[in-house]
């Protein structure tokens, strides 16, 4: 198995939302996605429309029905200083629960586009394609670990990181070296 968890009581001293947040634009190459699942946020392309990001689109391709419209998953280029931003890591994160995951990468919008729309699609021992819904964290967790190094070579592709943020814990994935590297880095509770 090519995964190391890390303990993050042994190593992690938890950090403020704020410190969470800065660090995800810590590195000046890298730019900030949001990869959203819509039938997780209520109302989602209405408030991609209204917001101030710097980007999205919808990573399902073609005309779509409008049901499938709001549920699709949706890229979102965020910018470090946006409501909707923070709506997103702080007041989602706590009262949706797990609306998807973030992604670090420093490749443009429609490059991450391409290569995220071709991780929607899984094949079976068998020879049959399910669809993946990679970015449900919980899909996540479960199939990461058990990725190859190839296999999770060709998934991160241009992603440098993956995170989760949660109201107690952002979930942190990485590859390094070939191998995943998973950690939880607690969020300070103040109350």
């Amino acid at each position: 198995m090519t995964t190391l968890r890390v303990d993050p009581s042994s190593l992690v001293t938890p950090l403020a939302t704020v410190q969470h947040k800065a660090g995800l634009w810590a590195q000046a190459d890298q730019q900030v996605f949001a990869v959203v699942m819509g039938h997780r946020v209520p109302g989602l392309p209405t408030r991609l429309a209204a917001a101030d990001v710097a980007a999205f689109d919808c990573l399902l391709p073609g005309a779509l029905e409008p049901q499938t419209t709001l549920d699709a998953p949706y890229l979102v280029q965020l910018r470090p200083v946006s409501g909707f931003t923070d709506w997103l890591l702080f007041e989602a994160a706590a009262s949706l629960g797990e609306w998807g995951v973030l992604v670090r990468s420093p490749a443009r919008l429609i490059v991450l586009r391409n290569h995220l729309r071709g991780l929607l699609q899984a094949l079976l021992p068998g020879g049959q394609r399910i669809r993946l819904d990679w970015m449900d964290p919980a899909v996540m967790r479960a199939v990461l670990p058990l990725a190859g190094p190839s296999d999770l070579t060709a998934f991160f592709g241009p992603v440098r990181s993956l995170v989760v943020p949660g109201a107690r814990a952002w979930q942190h994935a990485d590859l390094q070296m070939g191998r995943l590297v998973q950690r939880d880095i607690p969020v300070l509770q103040t109350e």
